[in-house]
């Protein structure tokens, strides 16, 4: 009777059971469940139950590629559904992103699977995962590294040590007719430019002589796996299954403890330094971080340091990488830049912080680079409250109904590279949209442009640090070089492929960039040598 029973008890339960899911596929025919129909916007069928998340999973790693996908086929608006995200919302026009940013922390918010992996890396008390008090508090650590005191101070004197250690190093690639790659140059360029400035540390990654990039930096491979693997996590919501079947999941870790433990020890260190040398270590950022007890907390310490390493390097790393990508197919421009450099700059001091008005040419350089590959591809935020996104006539585009807990896609990529926002020249390198008829620099402004997080409370911090290590280190270097970009391989003969952005938090460029150099051997006291390319 006991064993009757136990089957039909089994038989009942599998019958409640279909008949959930049954009635489950019949309330979410197309879509993840939980989540509301939303007729009135196109978008993808999904499947019953889990929505679109088997469409997302054929485009891990190329996310950037299934948002102009959606965008092309249905339009600046439509919707899809996923696990853990719910009702998704692409919107790709730079009004309603300028309204969403503008609301952020207010309206809008990180969603749950994006303060989990930023949680992992570069950590919960970053900035830019951090909200409310914490947030405020780590942004109030960060901010002296962006004063124009810190610029004057710290980061010229860090630029004058780098760049005629780069010049040196430039000038025996050439005598030895070598190959080089820009992008990991201009990363040891940028990173060596932070640590000196903001820590007072030398790594000694760039050195006058080409030996030194046979050294291959563990810092950046590691910052390289992290920045990789937690882009990929983005559209991904069952990351944490997923990685443990690709082995991302052990690599991220390795990495994420090589860059702690380096940062541990970077702080550890300083701390002696103060205690026995106080009067050498005493002006810099970190030194005076240390120093103030509001901040004496070893988690937020180590992952503001996390965030800076990354970010205070990164996005100039990127500019430096694309801006000579675009200039040595555009030579004109680089032509124009350096007359620019040595009809300003004295050859010894470099480019003073207060003359950065002076390089018109250079900052319409940077600032088209920025407009090109935006500091941050992809982005999004949860609805914290239901909202409205402005009706946009000149598009015939409607205002938008946001309910609560929708999660608003984006891509500053894509719209900064939109025709109906930038004209039909809008995938072109064309610093001249920045200069007026005098040839004077025009900054772009939002909503048309959103490059560097804004506008809102999150408009990124090193906007002007970015903008000033492009304009001096550019001015340092072009006058005295040519670069040219390979097209075959010098050994195989074959051809190679044009740069492409990697699937990463940031545009960074995927895999090395090959150039040759060739020196130019210009006096800066005669800035006619070179006529001007019109």
């Amino acid at each position: 009777m006991s064993v009757l029973l136990t089957g039909d008890s089994l038989v009942l339960a599998v019958g409640v059971l279909c008949l959930s899911a049954t009635l489950l596929v019949v309330a979410y025919p197309d879509r993840y469940v939980r989540t509301r129909p939303l007729n009135g916007i196109p978008g993808p069928r999904g499947a019953p139950l889990i929505g679109n998340f088997v469409q997302a999973l054929q485009w891990q790693g190329r996310s950037l590629g299934w948002l102009k996908h959606l965008s092309d086929t249905y339009g600046p608006l439509c919707t899809f559904t996923l696990p853990i995200y719910g009702r998704g919302i692409l919107i790709e026009r730079p009004e309603w992103i300028a309204h969403v940013r503008q609301h952020d922390m207010q309206k809008y918010a990180h969603g749950a699977n994006e303060i989990a992996l930023m949680t992992e890396f570069p950590g919960r008390r970053a900035p830019i995962a951090s909200v409310g008090a914490e947030w405020r508090l780590s942004r109030k650590a960060i901010l002296p590294i962006f004063t124009t005191k810190a610029f004057t101070d710290h980061v010229s004197q860090a630029i004058n040590r780098v760049i005629p250690n780069t010049r040196r190093l430039l000038q025996d690639v050439s005598k030895n007719g070598s190959v080089i790659d820009w992008n990991d140059l201009a990363g040891r360029i940028t990173l060596s430019i932070f640590t000196i400035s903001s820590m007072n540390f030398d790594s000694g990654i760039i050195r006058p002589t080409i030996e030194c990039l046979d050294n291959i930096d563990p810092l950046f491979e590691a910052i390289a796996v992290l920045n990789h693997i937690s882009s990929r996590r983005l559209m991904n919501p069952l990351w944490r299954v997923t990685e443990v079947f690709t082995g991302d999941r052990s690599r991220f870790n390795r990495a994420r403890t090589h860059v702690q433990s380096l940062v541990d020890t970077i702080i550890r260190t300083r701390r002696t330094q103060l205690s026995e040398k106080p009067d050498e270590f005493s002006s810099d950022w970190l030194s005076k971080l240390l120093r103030d007890a509001t901040f004496d907390d070893p988690v937020l310490l180590r992952d503001i340091l996390v965030v800076l390493l990354f970010a205070g390097a990164d996005n100039t790393q990127n500019a430096f990488a694309w801006s000579l990508y675009c200039l040595t197919s555009a030579s004109g421009w680089a032509q124009k830049m350096r007359l620019e450099a040595m009809k300003n700059q004295n050859a010894e001091e470099g480019v003073r912080y207060g003359d950065l008005g002076l390089y018109h040419v250079h900052l319409a350089v940077f600032y088209e680079t920025i407009r090109l590959w935006p500091g941050i591809p992809k982005n999004g935020r949860v609805a914290l409250f239901d909202d409205v996104l402005p009706a946009i006539p000149a598009q015939g585009l409607p205002s938008v109904e946001i309910q609560k807990d929708d999660f608003i896609f984006w891509s500053d990529y894509h719209v900064m590279r939109d025709e109906t926002v930038w004209g039909p020249d809008a995938n072109e390198f064309n610093p001249g949209r920045h200069l007026d008829a005098e040839g004077h620099f025009v900054r772009p402004t939002a909503p048309r442009f959103i490059g560097f997080g804004g506008p809102g409370p999150r408009l990124c911090p090193a906007m002007q640090l970015v903008t000033y290590e492009f304009v001096a280190c550019w001015a340092g270097i072009l006058p005295y070089f040519d670069f040219e970009r390979l097209t075959h391989d010098p050994h195989s003969g074959r051809e190679i492929e044009e740069p492409a952005i990697a699937e990463a938090f940031t545009p960074s460029m995927a895999g090395p960039f090959k150039i040759r150099v060739k020196t130019r051997g210009i006096n800066f006291e005669d800035a006619t040598v070179i006529p001007e390319v019109v």
